[in-house]
């Protein structure tokens, strides 16, 4: 005596919606990774925490601005009409720039320890319509 019962083929389906899982798994895939990266520290407190997120926003801050200094400094160099050398202090960094016809070269020394690092890079000419 044989019986049959139905059956379907089975079938992979991504959970995370990353991967193109159903969209509403995200808030409860979310929630499970925020329960399981939650540490305590030994005295771990609010302040402790709030003072972490003023680290965070200072290192955030201070990201963008030495990106608009480096872009600022980038259009010194590489303008429409660029400097030939010129040398920039900024915190405990000092920079060097000079531009020859063949080269433009950067020096940036940190001015705590004396370390340096030379970035020297072609002149490229654009080409005018």
């Amino acid at each position: 005596m044989s019986s049959r019962a139905p059956a379907q083929d089975l079938v992979f389906q991504f959970t995370n919606p990353s991967f193109g899982g159903n969209s509403f798994n995200s808030s409860h895939l979310l929630s499970l990774a925020d329960i399981q990266n939650q540490h305590k520290d030994e005295g771990g407190t609010q302040s402790t925490r709030s003072s972490t997120q003023s680290d965070l926003f200072v290192r955030q801050l201070q990201s963008r601005l030495l990106s608009s200094l480096s872009s600022g400094l980038s259009e010194v160099i590489t303008g429409a009409e660029p400097g030939d050398s010129d040398t920039l202090t900024i915190g405990d960094q000092q920079i060097f720039y000079e531009r020859t016809l063949e080269t433009i070269t950067v020096e940036i020394t940190n001015l705590l320890d004396g370390s340096s690092t030379e970035i020297v890079l072609p002149v490229v000419e654009q080409a005018v319509n």
